[in-house]
């Protein structure tokens, strides 16, 4: 499973699934802390930081992070926080 995350605020609601299922994330950068870092990476968390700072709120901006995460991790489950 994939987790697609935007805001800070996304990430703390996801974050207790994404450590219990050891999910891929695709973030925002900067929406992690050095500390959020470092315990997704010390459970074994695969961290990837989009090119592009995406609006959650704007879908066309949604549908080409999604697209981009799709043709990395392809036939893979994704989680996508929208507004």
């Amino acid at each position: 499973m994939i987790y697609l995350i935007f805001t800070q605020q996304g990430f703390e609601e996801a974050k207790n699934i994404i450590l219990e299922d050891k999910a891929t994330l695709w973030v925002n950068d900067g929406i992690l802390s050095n500390e959020n870092l470092a315990e997704l990476t010390t459970t074994g968390i695969s961290v990837h930081t989009l090119n592009d700072k995406i609006d959650p709120s704007d879908e066309k901006s949604v549908l080409v992070a999604l697209k981009h995460v799709e043709q990395n991790s392809p036939n893979t489950e994704i989680f996508v926080e929208y507004l």
